[in-house]
């Protein structure tokens, strides 16, 4: 026989049964007799979706310039992403475009493979590993790197994706992992510069439901804002590209512990506007890289 499970009538009392599932709005008024009155109004007070319309792209494209773009042009970059990766290279073209300045050649390397020899400035790229193993995309970029890519490029990039975080990720062990492989990779490759980013976030639940399941199970933005500090502690700002604070600070300045809505499509892969403003962050660590 299962355990007992108990839930809460909508008039208030409690009702025990044994084994099946306890209804849908059982779990619900579980949770709002725990809140109280002021914690029920915060979970289910409507969104104001005026706030979440997409900024206009001049935004993003404001916040670079053409001398950054061209020194950043003239860099040789090897990027390790997945998703939001490919987002912020859409949002490079889109960058120098509106800039009408010729963009560095954005070149995707096989899993075995490199890129050959290239004069000028480039962006090689390449998905690495598989989301939601983070410590494998560890594993993959340092052996991209060991493999042939470090003698082609002057700056490489390895970014988390926000689906490597969950509520149960270590973000200290993972931390830790990443930058001892970091570490070595510096130690061995010394003509190259090594950026690093802060992981991306989630648009912060909306909906009654959802932010039922984060209040119960925890919000993976606070694990990957977690894991965010202790880059930012760690390495210079110099060499940082914070794709984390970009994505939480909306239009009018505000900054919050969640990806701002107006820059999403799903609410964890960027739009226009979003993909534009943290390509700009890419591109202006590489600027200074280049100075």
């Amino acid at each position: 026989m299962s355990a007992p499970c108990s839930r809460l009538t909508p008039t208030g009392s409690m009702e025990i049964h044994l084994g099946g599932k306890m209804k849908k709005r059982g779990w619900v008024w579980l949770v709002l007799a725990v809140l109280g009155t002021s914690g029920a109004a915060a979970l289910f007070w409507p969104v104001d979706a005026k706030r979440f319309v997409m900024p206009p792209v001049s935004l993003a494209t404001s916040t670079v310039t053409g001398d950054d773009l061209t020194r950043a042009a003239k860099t040789r970059l090897f990027f390790g992403h997945m998703s939001v990766g490919e987002n912020m290279l859409t949002g490079i073209d889109t960058l120098y475009s509106a800039h009408g300045i010729s963009a560095p050649a954005i070149v995707e390397v096989g899993p075995d493979a490199t890129a050959g020899q290239r004069v000028g400035g480039v962006v090689l790229h390449a998905h690495i590993g598989e989301n939601g193993d983070p410590l494998g995309k560890l594993k993959n970029f340092d052996a991209r790197m060991r493999g042939g890519l470090a003698e082609q490029v002057n700056v490489a990039l390895l970014k988390f994706c926000y689906i490597d975080f969950d509520s149960a990720t270590d973000a200290e062990a993972l931390f830790s992992a990443y930058r001892q492989t970091l570490d070595a990779l510096e130690r061995d490759f010394p003509n190259v510069t090594f950026l690093h980013a802060t992981a991306p976030l989630m648009v912060a639940p909306t909906g009654p439901k959802e932010r039922v399941k984060a209040l119960l199970r925890g919000d993976p933005n606070t694990v990957r804002e977690r894991y965010n500090r202790l880059v930012r502690g760690a390495y210079p700002g110099d060499r940082l590209v914070d794709i984390a604070a970009i994505e939480s600070t909306g239009p009018d300045g505000d900054v919050s512990g969640a990806l701002y809505p107006g820059f999403s499509t799903d609410g964890g892969h960027l739009n226009e506007t979003g993909s534009a403003l943290v390509a700009g962050g890419l591109v202006r660590a590489l600027a200074r890289v280049a100075s």
